[in-house]
């Protein structure tokens, strides 16, 4: 594989591959130290495949993973298409809980080509469509269909956060707490919820309501009400219910990967819909923000199969730290910063919609009062050390701070940064101009 091979593959995953030299002049990074960072991330051998599998990827995958409207009503993306459909009256439909809300035709060809790649014997093409939709603050599906045809071309997720923060009661102390809540006093927790009459061993508690759980689906009523309930829940919910599920059938085995394949879900349906249904129904129950309170998600054995650790596991995030403190509060610590050499895999994150970190933020604002951006900078990028060198990792940064707000603005939760004399102006007035407070700890 050449050098270039090497700095292109890098620079797909937010690499710095270059760096000015005592002249000032842009050059390349040694291919060495590009090298060890990418085996750091799982690229060990045959680099010169896994990028032409990558270039593949990115040109057969016609959305991008995720679509910021940041502020405006106008809806922007990059559309990749086979050339046979681009003459074709496509249709884009908006959808919020699997319903759609808006829905038009447009035809490709209409816009800006962007550029042509040939795949084999296929010429894919690329366009850049915007259009104006005004949309409620939140997270909506967007998708691509063919006329007459059910199966998407594309999907991508919609993220419309608010220009500013709606403003919330000021939290004054932040006391951390570094209690961990076993898995059995999480399920303990929702059972309160749920069932606060019973007084038995949650074992006992959880197979008298499974039995009547596994009773009652079978009435017309309650299918029509667990229908509605599966439908309509949140990420963290469903994420929660398959964690659940996992843990309690195969003692936890099973990553979460593996519970989002078909073969898991058909074997684990009736766990899952359980513990789904219990989930939602103790959220729907809760009159305060205190359900799955303490938890400490760190480093540490104990917190070896912590639900955030079973989420975050496929994209090398375990190294982050996430704290919920007293008072209602929660620190969010280095969620984009590791203290080891490892770097966060942003870039696999991302060509998921950033599943794991939407449910991890949303788990985090909706028992929180409050949440702090310990390191802002972070967001940004991060420093990954190498031996006695290192190299800078890009992050997404207005995507990621997109979906941050939109979760504090959903669940009311106020979000701080903390100040730091070295944080670049033009950073401290734009966290201050989208409602994020300064904190000083």
């Amino acid at each position: 594989m050449t050098a270039q091979h090497i700095l292109q593959l890098g620079q797909m995953l937010g690499l710095s591959c270059t760096e000015l030299n005592a002249n000032g002049d842009e050059q390349a990074l040694p291919t060495t130290l590009i090298t060890q960072a990418l085996t750091d991330f799982g690229f060990t051998d045959e680099l010169d495949v896994k990028l032409e599998e990558e270039i593949k990827q990115f040109w057969l995958r016609a959305l991008p993973p995720v679509i910021v409207m940041d502020e405006s009503a106008v809806i922007q993306f990059d559309l990749h298409l086979p050339i046979e459909f681009v003459t074709e009256d496509l249709i884009w439909e908006i959808r919020a809980n699997q319903v759609v809300i808006e829905t038009a035709e447009f035809t490709p060809i209409e816009w800006s080509l962007n550029g042509i790649y040939h795949l084999h014997d296929m010429e894919m093409q690329s366009y850049q469509i915007s259009f104006e939709q005004p949309l409620a603050v939140g997270a909506y599906q967007f998708v691509i269909l063919d006329q007459g045809s059910e199966e998407p071309l594309g999907e991508s997720w919609i993220i419309n956060p608010p220009a500013t923060l709606t403003p919330t009661s000021a939290v004054t102390t932040i006391t951390t707490t570094k209690a961990l809540p076993t898995t059995e006093a999480v399920l303990s927790q929702l059972l309160t919820y749920t069932q606060p009459g019973l007084v038995v061993t949650v074992s006992t508690q959880l197979a008298q309501l499974q039995q009547q759980f596994n009773n009652d689906k079978a009435q017309t009523e309650f299918a029509l009400t667990l229908k509605t309930i599966i439908a309509g829940a949140a990420l963290q919910q469903t994420h929660l219910a398959q964690y659940l599920a996992a843990y309690t059938t195969d003692g936890l085995t099973a990553s979460r990967q593996e519970t989002q394949t078909v073969e898991w879900q058909d074997a684990h349906s009736d766990d899952y819909t359980f513990y789904l249904w219990l989930v939602v129904t103790a959220n729907n129950a809760l009159t305060g923000k205190s359900l799955l309170r303490d938890i400490d998600f760190a480093i540490d054995v104990a917190n070896a199969g912590s639900f955030a650790r079973w989420l975050l596991a496929d994209y090398q995030l375990v190294h982050c730290q996430l704290v919920h403190c007293q008072l209602d509060n929660c620190q969010l610590d280095n969620v984009l910063a590791s203290s080891t050499a490892t770097g966060i895999n942003s870039y696999q994150l991302r060509q998921d919609g950033y599943a794991a970190f939407r449910t991890l933020v949303d788990f985090t604002t909706m028992q929180s009062a409050g949440l702090v951006l310990n390191q802002p900078l972070s967001i940004m990028q991060q420093w990954l050390t190498i031996g006695d060198a290192g190299i800078w990792q890009n992050h997404e940064f207005n995507e990621l701070l997109s979906i941050i707000l939109l979760s504090c603005e959903r669940h009311a939760c106020a979000c701080y940064y903390q100040t730091d004399a070295e944080l670049p102006e033009a950073l401290t007035a734009y966290l201050d101009a989208r409602g994020v407070q300064q904190l000083s700890l």
